[in-house]
């Protein structure tokens, strides 16, 4: 384990490294990476990680084939400490978040309907090429997308004491490891999103567009905004384009620990 955390601080060198709730966590925040490390001594021991193996293709992912040209960002995807946030099991499980109990067409009913409505959306847009299915409860989703505000960046300043926040973001993605109930256990990772209320639909669609791309294995942001995966708005909203999906398979076609059971 101590490999991995130190590995971890030479590769993002962003965030301090601690012990915390047992599982190894990475944040990434829109516009912006963060990385924070929580894991107990014994949660990951390096002598049960599992090789790094290749899974094979998503099924919708047969009829896909590099543009001639391999016009992609791949080079500019970064790796977790345990490999590449590659899903091995279909389809992939999404929970939506669903406020409860508001006032029937009060303003925050019709907010949280152009919000869900432009989630949907964004769930369908990724549908086309990729196997996810929406279910009921959280606990049975690989991906939950949550109706919040994401966290301020929060900074002590170790001199002073003085603490500083960063700017507001419109959404945050998330991802834990840990150990499934399988038999064997296999190493395996879940993925929060939170997208904040109150955005326009067509802001909404995508940004929860990009974050997904995110959450399916994108942990990295594309350099034209032409692409989904362009980390700002941008005045024509781009669709997932064929640069993006010509990086999500290249990602798939590389060797990870997840989804590989304990040696």
């Amino acid at each position: 384990m101590k490999g991995i955390i130190e590995w971890l601080k030479g590769q993002y060198f962003t965030n301090q490294v601690r012990w915390g709730s047992g599982f190894l966590v990475g944040l990434f925040f829109c516009l912006g990476l963060n990385v924070a490390v929580y894991a107990q001594p014994n949660s990951f021991d390096p002598s049960v990680l599992p090789d790094a193996a290749v899974h094979p293709l998503p099924p919708s992912f047969q009829p896909l084939r590099l543009s001639a040209d391999g016009d992609d960002y791949f080079d500019r995807i970064q790796p977790s400490p345990l490999g590449y946030l590659i899903w091995s099991e279909f389809p992939v499980t999404v929970y939506l978040d669903t406020p409860q109990g508001l006032a029937p067409d009060s303003a925050n009913a019709k907010r949280v309907h152009i919000w869900i409505n432009a989630v949907q959306q964004a769930i369908a847009d990724w549908q086309q090429f990729f196997p996810l299915a929406i279910v009921g409860k959280p606990e049975q989703a690989d991906i939950q997308i949550i109706y919040r505000e994401p966290p301020l960046d929060r900074k002590v300043d170790p001199q002073t004491g003085l603490i500083t926040f960063g700017r507001a973001r419109t959404a945050q993605t998330r991802y834990e490891f840990y150990w499934s109930e399988a038999t064997p256990p296999r190493l395996s990772h879940r993925m929060t999103i939170d997208i904040k209320p109150g955005l326009g639909s067509t802001s909404l669609q995508a940004t929860a567009r990009h974050e997904l791309g995110h959450a399916l294995g994108i942990w990295g942001h594309s350099d034209r905004q032409a692409d989904a995966l362009y980390p700002a708005q941008t005045p024509d909203v781009a669709p997932i384009s064929v640069r993006d999906l010509n990086t999500l398979l290249r990602i798939y076609q590389q060797p990870t620990r997840l989804g590989w059971p304990k040696s």
